[in-house]
Formats: C-alpha cells, sequence, structure tokens
C-alpha cells in the first residue's frame, strides 16, 4: 500500500496514505519527486538530476545543491516512513519505491494503455488539469522539461477522450457521448474535430438546432482563441444541418401550429456552459436569454426582461447566483428558479432553499436529466 500519493495533473499536491497534505520545506525537493514519480520504474543518475535542478549553475556545484538536497529530503520522507525508505538511491542514480510512492500521472498513462472503456473513463477522471499547472522552480531546463511533459499528457487527454467518444457512439450511448465530448472540449476549446462530433452528435439525434448551435460555438472558440475561421469540412457540415433544419422547419409548420416557448433566463460566467447549456435548452423548445453574471442579470430584470424559470449558477464574479435570487425576491418576482452548481458542500444548497430555490442541481449533470428537472418545474 502506498504510503505518498502525488497528483501531478492540475495543481500539484502531495499525499499521504490517509489523504491528508504534505508539504515538503523545499520546492526542489518536489520537483524531483515528479520527475522520478512520472516514470518511476526508471532510475536516473544523479548527474541527470543536479542538471536538470540546478541548470543556471556548474557541475560541481549542482552536485553539491543535489547532497544537500536529498540529506534534508530524507529526513522528510522519514518522517512520513520511517521503516522503510522511500527514495531508491543505488549507486549513482535515484528513483522512488513504486511500492511506496504512487502518482497520478503513471496511473493515467497505464489506464490509457489498457484502451477499454472503462479504463478510459477512469482516466479522464483522473485528469484534473494541465501537468504540474503553474508550478515552476525558475531552473531552464526543468520548466523546459514541464512544458514538454504538460503537452505530451495534455495530448495523450485529448486523445482518450475521442476514443471513448468513438466506444460509446458504436454502442449507441449518445447522451453519455455528448457529455464526454463537452468534457474534452472544456479541456481545450480548440478541437475543431471534436466540435464536429459534437455536430454529427447531435444531427443524428435529432437535435439540429444544438448542432447549429454547436457550429457557432465552435467559430467563437476559433476566432478568439487562434483568430482563424472554421475549416472547410466544418463549415459543410453546418450547411448540411443547416439544409436539413431548412426543411425540418417548413414541415413543421405545414402540420403543427406555433405554440408559446416558454422563456429561461440563465445566468453561467462561464462561458462555454452558458453557450452549451443555451444549445441544450433551445433545441428542447424552450426560448433563453444568458447573462455572464448576476449584475448582468439584474440589469435585465430592471429592463424588463422575464422568464418563465431562472437557471442560476452560485459562484460568479461581482454578483453571486444567491444574492441575485435574493434581490429578485426583495423587487416581489416570485419566479421559479433552479441552481446548478459544482461547490462543495451542502451551505450552497442550504441556502439557495433558504432563499426560495425549487431545485438544487449538483454539477457535473447529463443533459436528460437537466431537462427533466426544467420540465417539471415549468410543467411541461
Amino acid at each position: 500500500m502506498s504510503v505518498l500519493q502525488l497528483q501531478l495533473l492540475g495543481d500539484y499536491q502531495i499525499h499521504s496514505a490517509s489523504g491528508a497534505l504534505i508539504t515538503l520545506s523545499a520546492k526542489k525537493s518536489q520537483a524531483l519527486l515528479a520527475f522520478l514519480s512520472v516514470k518511476p520504474t526508471q532510475l536516473v543518475s544523479r548527474d541527470k538530476v543536479a542538471g536538470l535542478l540546478w541548470s543556471s549553475t556548474g557541475p560541481e556545484q549542482a552536485r553539491q545543491s543535489l547532497r544537500q538536497l536529498l540529506s534534508t529530503l530524507r529526513k522528510e520522507l522519514a518522517q512520513i516512513s520511517p521503516e522503510r525508505p522511500l527514495l531508491v538511491e543505488e549507486s549513482d542514480f535515484l528513483g522512488i519505491d513504486t511500492s511506496l510512492v504512487t502518482a497520478d500521472v503513471f496511473e493515467f498513462e497505464t489506464l490509457l494503455a489498457a484502451e477499454s472503456e472503462a479504463s478510459l473513463k477512469a482516466a479522464i477522471t483522473l485528469y484534473r488539469g494541465d501537468f504540474l499547472d503553474g508550478f515552476t522552480i525558475t531552473e531552464d531546463r526543468f520548466d523546459q522539461w514541464v512544458l514538454g511533459e504538460r503537452d505530451r499528457l495534455h495530448r495523450a487527454a485529448q486523445r482518450a477522450h475521442a476514443y471513448l467518444v468513438d466506444a460509446l457512439v458504436k454502442r449507441n450511448a449518445t447522451d453519455d457521448a455528448v457529455g464526454v465530448a463537452q468534457q474534452a472540449l472544456r479541456i481545450d476549446p480548440v478541437q475543431e474535430s471534436m466540435h464536429r462530433t459534437l455536430m454529427r452528435l447531435h444531427m443524428q439525434s435529432g437535435n439540429l438546432a444544438a448542432a447549429l448551435q454547436q457550429y457557432d460555438t465552435c467559430a467563437r472558440s476559433l476566432k478568439r482563441e487562434l483568430g482563424v475561421e472554421p475549416d472547410a469540412e466544418t463549415r459543410a457540415l453546418q450547411q448540411q444541418i443547416a439544409q436539413l433544419r431548412s426543411k425540418r422547419t417548413v414541415q413543421q409548420q405545414e402540420t403543427t401550429p406555433k405554440d408559446h416557448r416558454k422563456t429561461i433566463m440563465l445566468v453561467e460566467d462561464n462561458v462555454l456552459n452558458r453557450e452549451l447549456t443555451t444549445a441544450l435548452l433551445k433545441s428542447a423548445g424552450y426560448e433563453v436569454v444568458a447573462a455572464k453574471d448576476g449584475a448582468e442579470a439584474l440589469m435585465m430584470v430592471g429592463r424588463g426582461e422575464l422568464a418563465d424559470l431562472l437557471l442560476l449558477d452560485v459562484d460568479m464574479p461581482f454578483v453571486d447566483g444567491h444574492t441575485f435570487l435574493q434581490a429578485v425576491r426583495d423587487k416581489g418576482l416570485t419566479t421559479p428558479a433552479i441552481f446548478v452548481s459544482g461547490l462543495p458542500g451542502e451551505e450552497p444548497e442550504v441556502k439557495a432553499f433558504e432563499i426560495g430555490a425549487v431545485d438544487f442541481i449538483h454539477k457535473p449533470v447529463k443533459n436528460t436529466v437537466l431537462l427533466a428537472r426544467v420540465k417539471r418545474v415549468l410543467g411541461d
């Protein structure tokens, strides 16, 4: 059983077997453990480690600095594992005891190699963010190594999402495939091929409005991040979907009387979540007015822009969801409100109900579940 667990994907954290957060005195000690844990079955020469962590000094000074660091690190690790050393030191080589130290990067790559649907799901769950996100020691060689590993693992995460989407599509698990594709775009919103995959999934399930909305999301992301337009394949797919929707609209107008569409006010500060949720609600037949935070939503209410339902995030800048709903209630408006939040703990949910929410949904939420909860509140 491991006694030290390294979380290298996303924010760098070191945990004991009990889950307690461990802090090492030197940042370069953290860097050393991270370097040895990425490929834990390999031993690395002291010269290579010294050159990596002290690239701005001469070889002798780097070796002396490494000896001092190891002396301190051994004492700190001995407090965690007094009976067995966590570091492996064989002659001029360093490593870690893989029976005592585990790292999420190694587990992530092991799961990817298995290539099963279950292992891919577990792998993308482990990918909490980019490798050593925000962690530097201002040593050129180490920081360059981090950038290389970050890019390599980011691409691996993209492939994992793509493989999992393919597997889900093959067994007709369309809603799950949509969820994984959306998760992939949160990691990297400029994956044009993944935008196309989402467009096709929406088209195949009959959600042509959502498919077209996904094209708009793709175009905005590419323009914002890269300053480019969608490529020819994406534009051709958009035209195909638009033609299908046009034909369907004509047929519906000929056979179905117009109904009043209920309006939902969506207040969400995350751009991608706001766009994806808007597309989902519109594809289900609702009118949507969207605000990027509670302050903008209050201005809309003040201008008389009312809705049949409020769909609110909690954690937003300027005016949060709780404050916005309280202000709405103070104005005498009784519009039903559903909170959709990823905040941990019970306090956000309890407070939401105290100020008059009718429902509280924890993120992540499947599209079918969100639509079902909205439909229940609106009485559709």
